[in-house]
């Protein structure tokens, strides 16, 4: 059973005496600019990599054009042509000035651009130097070319290409993004006035849309929420987290009065697998990763249990391709496995079972099914026979399975529908098993919820290691260490190692 590391103790000056964590410092708040929010996050990486695209693409358009209209060739011609070293090398030289020339003209500084006129004036100043490059590169390489003409094209055409991606970025945040923003419930720790202005400020978030479940405080301040509002006290936070649907807790509470307590409400949103939020950086934790964020009402750190970075958005590339492909190749496969359950008893094809996934909340697994009807309703009377430890229920020769479920099970193949759970986002093709809301109602401890803080999947590393040989302690230690130890290499590993203990059979039942 894994432990929590103890928290670590302040020092006089305020600072925890633990070393091996890494500096990290505030940053400044920003005044209110006239530029979205959304420019600064996705859609200004969007923003940049599209300018490069569209100077890249017009330069490459006024060659072409130059080329035709001197040589007088066919396409074919121009296609056979080679490209040489030297005009890589132009290349690689020019979107790599361009990308420092919108970047000095500030175009990318959104903090510093006041009003809707500045932010044209600079994108404008950016283009104007864009093409002064062009002009440059063309009377080097080209000196007969009529270089007005040519700058002047480039130069129109990049401004109102770029001008027109932004219009539609623009348009994509306003209109489009807000129905497609993570939905995340929230949970505050605190009942005063920097509780509210937390909430405010959650509420704004253009990439998460919040609901708040309430507020937690064991001496609530009188006149800044309301009695119905606050759910519990900070005693009751471990059942609370345990018990509800919480993605997210933020601690409102005064450093000086309330440390202690501060970092017990950490320490308790680690043992869950919680990811959470504080307002200094006098804290430390031996599982979570940090990652600092900033707010207009002051700096925040967020304490993340997982590993919340770029991966896991290639991840869910792969979760759809794979699952995608999968159903594509193994349709024949699946459509006699459903033939076989038909005709060899009575009931449907599919069994669908309530199952506990990402952050506890429920969803319907798929499954070909491989036992009898009324397989659940007669599980009360097998209680006696369960040959697993802890809250999980497993029967080596369970008198519910049909034959073709046997055969089915041994080689995993009634999973193969949730590849569907997959490319619905409901399941990844790696990570702990997601676990019937029968056992999971039996935990009773705490740290047993960590497993889900990431998404249950199809295999994972008790699948590979012994399926259901292996006892419940180990199998939650496993999952724990797959959460700990994430990488898409071990993604990877997981994935070539399961087709042979499929194939084996290896604890199977």
């Amino acid at each position: 059973m894994p432990m929590i590391t103890a928290f670590p103790k302040a020092t006089e000056s305020g600072v925890s005496e633990e070393t091996t964590a890494p500096l990290l410092v505030t940053f400044p708040m920003t005044n209110k600019v006239w530029a979205p929010r959304s420019l600064r996050g996705i859609t200004g990486w969007a923003c940049r990599w599209t300018d490069m695209l569209i100077l890249s693409a017009v330069f490459f358009g006024t060659v072409v054009l130059r080329y035709f209209l001197q040589s007088h060739r066919t396409i074919s011609e121009f296609l056979a042509l080679r490209v040489s070293l030297k005009n890589m090398l132009i290349g690689i030289v020019c979107i790599l000035t361009w990308r420092t020339l919108l970047r000095g003209v500030g175009l990318y500084n959104l903090a510093r651009i006041k009003s809707l006129s500045g932010y044209a004036l600079r994108c404008v100043a950016g283009v104007t130097l864009c093409a002064l490059l062009v002009a440059g590169i063309e009377i080097l390489v080209k000196p007969e070319t009529k270089i007005v003409s040519v700058t002047f094209a480039y130069w129109a055409f990049c401004l109102t290409l770029m001008m027109m991606s932004r219009a539609l970025l623009l348009y994509f945040d306003r209109s489009i993004r807000p129905h497609l923003r993570e939905k995340r419930n929230l949970l505050i720790v605190g009942t005063g006035s920097r509780a509210i202005d937390v909430y405010e400020e959650m509420k704004s978030n253009r990439d998460l849309d919040y609901k708040l479940i309430g507020y937690v405080d064991s001496e609530p301040q009188a006149g800044y929420v309301s009695s119905e509002e606050i759910v519990g006290t900070i005693d009751q936070l471990e059942h609370i987290l345990m018990h509800q649907v919480i993605d997210e807790v933020v601690i409102a509470l005064p450093m000086k009065s309330q440390y202690q307590t501060i970092g017990e409400t950490i320490e308790t949103c680690e043992k869950l697998g919680i990811q959470s939020q504080y307002f200094t950086h006098h804290f430390g934790t031996s599982v979570t990763k940090k990652r600092w964020s900033t707010g207009r009402a002051t700096g925040r750190m967020v304490l993340e249990t997982v590993h919340r970075d770029s991966r896991r958005h290639l991840k869910r590339v792969i979760d759809i391709t794979g699952s995608f492909f999968g159903l594509i190749l193994l349709s024949p496969f699946l459509l006699a496995t459903a033939v076989a359950v038909k005709l060899t008893s009575k009931g449907p094809i599919i069994f669908k079972q309530e199952r506990f996934g990402l952050n506890k909340r429920t969803f319907y697994m798929l499954k070909f099914r491989s036992m009898v009807i009324d397989a659940e309703a007669r599980q009360a009377k097998l209680e006696h026979l369960n040959e697993t430890s802890g809250p999980a229920f497993k029967i080596a020769n369970d008198p519910r399975i049909t034959p073709i479920g046997r055969f089915i099970r041994k080689m995993s193949i009634d999973e193969l529908p949730q590849l569907v759970n997959v490319l619905l986002g409901d399941m990844s093709l790696v990570g702990p098993r997601p676990l019937p809301t029968r056992d999971v109602s039996r935990f009773s401890e705490a740290w047993l919820m960590r497993r889900f803080s990431v998404k249950p999947g199809l295999t994972c590393l008790w699948q590979v290691t012994g399926r259901s040989n292996t006892d419940f302690d180990r199998w939650i230690e496993l999952d724990l260490e797959y959460i700990d130890n994430w990488s898409l290499a071990l993604d990877a590993e997981i994935l070539f190692k399961t087709v042979p203990a499929v194939l084996k059979g290896r604890g199977a039942s």
